[in-house]
């Protein structure tokens, strides 16, 4: 037995994500990571660039968070804290940063993923409030992981 076939019996067919799936996806990535939301043409790119970058289908496990994500657009920080950690190779980190390429090589977005000059003291209190956060924002999504991907009753 091949270990693709192995792995299939193990954790059972893939998931395949819909056209409509992937578009949500890039508008909630996107103001995730910007605040706002992208024109139509980021969608787009969004959509080409995941279908080609990530043709197989989505794991059981990946296609529940990503599932999750989209009915409730608002845990995209906390889980996407929480796959840093705990899932750094999954479908939700990985589409993210997929999403950020997208904005940050346009010119619209471009100036959001720039550095800005900040003196030494805000500089201190923006990576000190940006660690809590980050580490509040884990401690969520791991919880939130949980609920994610637990089975359906």
């Amino acid at each position: 037995m091949s270990f693709e076939a192995a792995r299939r019996s193990c954790f059972g067919p893939g998931v395949d994500a819909s056209e409509g799936d992937r578009a949500v996806e890039a508008r909630i990535f996107a103001r995730y990571l910007v605040g706002r939301d992208p024109s139509p043409v980021h969608v787009e790119r969004y959509v080409a660039a995941s279908r080609t970058h990530f043709p197989e289908p989505l794991a059981p496990e990946d296609a529940a968070v990503l599932a999750w994500v989209r009915r409730h657009p608002w845990s995209v920080g906390p889980l996407d804290a929480a796959s840093g950690l705990a899932r750094p190779g999954g479908a939700l980190r990985n589409r993210v940063l997929l999403m950020a390429a997208v904005l940050e090589t346009t010119p619209e977005f471009a100036d959001d993923f720039l550095p800005h000059h900040l003196g030494p003291l805000a500089l201190a209190a923006r990576v000190g409030i940006a660690g809590v956060v980050a580490v509040a924002n884990a401690l969520g999504g791991l919880l939130l992981l949980k609920l994610a991907v637990r089975p359906a009753a």
